[in-house]
């Protein structure tokens, strides 16, 4: 099922559910990345398991030999005029964005994952009622004058009426200028992990590729519904969800390839350089105190991640949504060990980052947690040393479902679940981070 409304109760309105489901590198890293694309052009390369398509061999090589080079060549420019505003004060820098998700800066722009609004179908029937499908999902360029440019279109979206619980394009990572995004699913077949919404759903539960910098066709690699149904890494985590379940929500990159949060599948997977998926973590269930019960009541939930990020000690860590008020963590993630504790007691966390001096931020899509009644998000600073947390934004954020940081500048994707028609459109804030 979609990230969006996975935990929270039926009857919500559409904003208030959430859909669960990097520096400037040397110029000889980027002669010798363009000397290698030059050397394995041609190269046929797997890209879902056994199955290779040689006609995706020269998008998939790009990322990885850039990857290989040394990670994302990203260069070191001003943050937008358009978003810099006054310490302490959040202000929009972009309006008229469909169900935004996960940010990423690059090259001197902010990047959007924006998840689309479905279409006309096909159609399927699942735990959030009829959701059809449509080639409404994009990815939007912000640039430092605050205009908005859609350079992917017409990738996969799922949603239901009025671009309800949409699922698509959640998160995008520039790699030498080229984009490449996780997608969402849902509705996957436990025997295949295939999605029922026949060519139009294509993209969905993929990496997907933009050639010419995004302008150019779109290529879907590695599959995680595929590798869900196949592997089922977190053996089905207790709870209402089926046992077979993937809704990819997050990627960074890692290691050569891409590390990716699956929200639904409870794992953190890896995408190698030649498209093959590996389990790197399966996240442990937690335990919350439901709404409206006694004290010292504790029910299992799933910690549902949501985000993936390299630290500064080059650890990966890992956002939760989870479902109870307090039940939210950040995982601490090295593969080849167990994932350990970082810091707890949030509520429903949809996107963490780290700032310039280092500094854990969280941003929370609900204070109160998914159960509670409708409340704002908040953006909460964690200190190195001492653990102190401080809020450095409430008021104002609904539905918050991404973030990135750039310089002392710290954006905010808000309204994460509502299309740009509707009353609150989906939005990107920007803050002067101080302190």
């Amino acid at each position: 099922m979609p990230f969006v409304a996975r935990r929270p109760p039926s009857g919500w309105e559409d904003e208030d559910r959430l859909d669960r489901r990097v520096r400037s590198r040397h110029h000889l890293l980027r002669q010798d990345a363009t000397r290698r694309l030059a050397d394995v052009k041609g190269r046929i390369m797997g890209l879902t398991g056994q199955k290779r398509i040689a006609g995706h061999t020269r998008a998939w090589m790009a990322t990885s030999v850039l990857l290989a080079a040394g990670g994302p060549l990203v260069a070191a420019t001003a943050v937008p005029a358009s978003a810099a505003p006054a310490a302490g004060a959040l202000s929009v820098v972009a309006n008229g964005l469909n169900n935004p998700r996960h940010l990423s800066f690059s090259q001197g722009s902010l990047y959007v994952a924006e998840a689309g609004t479905g279409g006309s179908g096909p159609c399927a029937i699942g735990q959030e009622g009829r959701a059809c499908v449509g080639r409404t999902g994009d990815v939007a360029r912000i640039d430092a004058r605050g205009r908005v440019t859609r350079i992917m279109r017409g990738l996969s979206s799922v949603a239901g009426a009025r671009g309800a619980a949409a699922a698509g394009p959640a998160d995008v990572a520039m790699v030498g200028g080229t984009p490449v995004v996780v997608m969402q699913t849902t509705n996957i077949s436990p025997t295949t992990g295939a999605n029922p919404f026949g060519p139009a759903g294509n993209d969905l539960g993929k990496l997907v590729v933009g050639l010419r910098g995004g302008y150019g066709p779109s290529i879907p690699g590695p599959d995680f519904g595929v590798y869900e149904a196949a592997h089922n890494p977190d053996h089905g985590a207790p709870g209402n969800e089926p046992a077979i379940d993937s809704d990819p929500y997050a990627l960074t990159p890692y290691r050569g390839g891409f590390a990716v949060a699956d929200a639904a599948g409870n794992d953190i997977l890896w995408v190698g350089p030649h498209g093959q998926i590996s389990t790197l973590a399966v996240l442990p269930v937690n335990l919350g105190r439901p709404p409206k019960t006694p004290a010292g009541t504790m029910a299992p939930t799933q910690a549902v991640p949501t985000s993936v990020r390299v630290g500064p000690d080059g650890a990966l860590y890992v956002s939760e949504l989870s479902g109870f008020a307090g039940s939210a963590k950040v995982m601490r993630v090295v593969p080849g060990h167990a994932p350990t504790v970082y810091a707890s007691g949030f509520d429903s966390i949809s996107d963490i980052a780290f700032d310039g001096r280092g500094r854990l931020l969280v941003l929370e899509y609900q204070q109160g947690g998914l159960f509670g009644p409708p409340a704002p998000g908040a953006l909460i600073r964690v200190d190195r040393r001492s653990g102190r947390r401080t809020t450095l934004a409430s008021t104002g954020l609904s539905s918050p479902t991404g973030l990135a940081v750039h310089g002392h500048t710290i954006y905010i994707s808000n309204h994460g679940a509502s299309a740009a028609g509707g009353a609150r459109g989906g939005q990107v804030l920007a803050l002067r981070e101080r302190g």
